[in-house]
C-alpha cells in the first residue's frame, strides 16, 4: 500500500472514532439528565421565542432567544454564563457542535419570575451547507451548577439554513 492510502485510512478511522466519541458523550449526558429527573431544579427556565438572522455572504449567524425563568427558592440565582450549543450535520453526515457564549447574565430574584433576551453571534464557525439539528441553552451559575434547556424551536431551525439541497443530501 502506498503512503497516501495508509494516510487516508488513518484519517477515516480518526473521523469515525471522533463520531463515536461524540455519540457516547451524548448518551452519557442523556443518562445523567435522566437520573436527575426526579429532583426538580431550583430554577425553571423555558424558551418562549427565538429568532435567527443569517447572512450567507459573510457566513454570519445571529440568534436571539427569549427565556422565562422562575425561581421558587428563597435565594437569588445569578447565571453568570449562558451558552448556546448549536448541533449540526455536515453534507457528509458528520455530527458537529459549536458553543456560543452570551455576554448577558440571567438574574432571577428569590420567589420571582424573570424574562430575558439572550443574544449569540458567530461568524465562519458552522460549516456552510450544514443542517442544524438542535439548539441547547446551558446556564451556569456562580457555584458551577448547570441547567440545560432545549431551545430547538421549529421556526428557528427552519430559518437557519443555506436553503434546501438535493434529494441525495448527506449521502456523499
Amino acid at each position: 500500500m502506498s503512503a497516501e492510502v495508509v494516510a487516508l485510512i488513518a484519517a477515516a478511522v480518526a473521523v469515525f472514532s471522533a463520531v463515536l466519541a461524540v455519540r457516547a458523550t451524548a448518551l452519557v449526558a442523556r443518562t445523567v439528565l435522566a437520573s436527575q429527573a426526579g429532583t426538580p431544579p431550583a430554577v425553571t427556565v423555558t424558551v418562549s421565542d427565538g429568532q435567527t438572522r443569517r447572512d450567507v455572504a459573510s457566513d454570519t449567524r445571529e440568534y436571539v432567544f427569549v427565556v422565562s425563568a422562575t425561581n421558587p427558592s428563597s435565594a437569588e440565582r445569578r447565571f453568570k454564563a449562558t451558552i448556546l450549543r448549536v448541533t449540526y450535520r455536515t453534507r457528509a453526515n458528520f455530527l458537529g457542535a459549536v458553543d456560543l457564549a452570551s455576554s448577558e447574565p440571567l438574574v432571577v430574584a428569590a420567589g420571582r419570575n424573570a424574562t430575558a433576551n439572550l443574544r449569540f453571534t458567530t461568524t465562519n464557525v458552522i460549516p456552510r451547507h450544514s443542517r442544524i439539528d438542535a439548539y441547547t441553552l446551558l446556564f451556569v451559575d456562580g457555584n458551577g451548577d448547570r441547567l440545560t434547556v432545549d431551545a430547538s424551536l421549529p421556526a428557528v431551525l427552519q430559518a437557519d439554513t443555506d436553503g434546501t439541497g438535493p434529494a441525495t443530501w448527506g449521502w456523499d
